[in-house]
């Protein structure tokens, strides 16, 4: 299959099979190259979601589960003690 990809390329260009070949390889390069750099840029992003559901949210959710809110409410972007409860 190589061998059609790399006479198709000497063909179209009229180069060398030489030079058809470093072509073709130079170009598989680039998208092993883009493949590698698109997988650390997502595993990058899951370690930053992860590190924000442990430190912000998790301690947040389990703030709530324990009580923690109970004797406060919400009201115009701020939490306020509620009154004789």
């Amino acid at each position: 299959m190589l061998h059609a990809e790399v006479k198709a390329l000497q063909d179209t260009l009229g180069i060398t099979y030489k030079d058809a070949a470093h072509r073709l390889f130079m170009a598989e390069i680039e998208q092993v190259k883009k493949a590698d750099s698109a997988a650390k840029g997502f595993s990058a992003l899951r370690d930053q979601i992860r590190n924000t559901i442990n430190e912000e949210l998790l301690p947040a959710i389990s703030a709530v589960d324990k009580g923690e809110f109970d004797g406060y409410i919400f009201i115009d972007g701020k939490w306020k003690k509620k009154r004789g409860g």
